[in-house]
């Protein structure tokens, strides 16, 4: 198998945060091309985000999650066929997977993971397309799972059965992780690590549109669990890079 790379089609940028189900087609075609340019070296995973289908929901169902289960599953996986289409539609061989059917979650905590489904469809060169999704965690219960968290829990996982993770890269709609500047994005900081991110944390920019899911602070913070594994990690907006690289030193 290829070296792997794994990418998040973060909500942000495949849909408009401050709308209703309103999805960036331009974008996603946009970035289907270039998945298609990195597939023909790389074995790619990909995770969709819940962009403005699913974190309005996840909002109106926060105190029961379990009420708004199906409604909320639901839109996710609605903006994650757009996404399927727009990779099939560039000639990718791309299947839709839901997290809950292949991982389980006890207090937080990936705890098992049908990897042996994930590797054999990456053998036979089909990219696994991971949408953002509710789980039923063993001590939490019905619980959201985001696709920061669980593109990196995914991706230490295969590192540490052996397998060659060539990087992560999270797509999102700023060039990075930016600065605040009188509520817009500022300047794109470049490097982030774990001695400059307590530093730097309170100037994040934050973005428009409900975040449920802790947003650019809490995907800094998965990244420096990439960078502990020795796996280069990027936020961008682009996957040609640039954007923020965030490393232990």
């Amino acid at each position: 198998m290829k070296k792997l790379v794994l990418i998040k089609l973060g909500g942000s940028l495949i849909s408009d945060k401050t709308k209703i189900n309103k999805a960036r087609n331009y974008e996603i075609k946009r970035l289907s091309k270039q998945i298609k340019e990195i597939q023909r070296n790389f074995s790619l995973i990909i995770f969709t985000g819940a962009g403005g289908f699913g974190h309005p929901l996840a909002e109106k169902y926060k105190d029961d999650l379990e009420k708004g289960l199906r409604e909320i599953k639901n839109a996710v996986k609605k903006l994650n066929k757009i996404v399927v289409s727009s990779l099939n539609n560039v000639g990718l061989r791309v299947v839709s997977v839901e997290p809950d059917k292949v991982a389980k979650y006890k207090n937080g905590q990936m705890v098992k993971l049908l990897d042996g489904y994930i590797a054999k469809l990456l053998v036979n060169n089909i990219t696994p397309v991971f949408h953002a999704d509710l789980v039923d965690d063993q001590e939490l219960g019905i619980s959201i799972l985001s696709m920061d968290k669980f593109l990196v829990d995914v991706a230490i996982h295969f590192k540490n059965r052996g397998f060659k993770v060539e990087k992560a890269i999270f797509l999102g709609i700023t060039p990075g992780v930016t600065s605040e500047v009188a509520g817009r994005p500022g300047m794109t900081i470049q490097t982030i690590t774990k001695k400059t991110f307590s530093k730097m944390e309170g100037v994040f920019h934050k973005g428009k549109g409900i975040d449920v899911t802790g947003g650019m602070k809490y995907k800094v913070k998965q990244c420096l669990r990439l960078a502990d594994k020795g796996i280069d990690n990027y936020i961008t907006n682009d996957l040609g890079l640039q954007g923020t690289k965030v490393t232990t030193k």
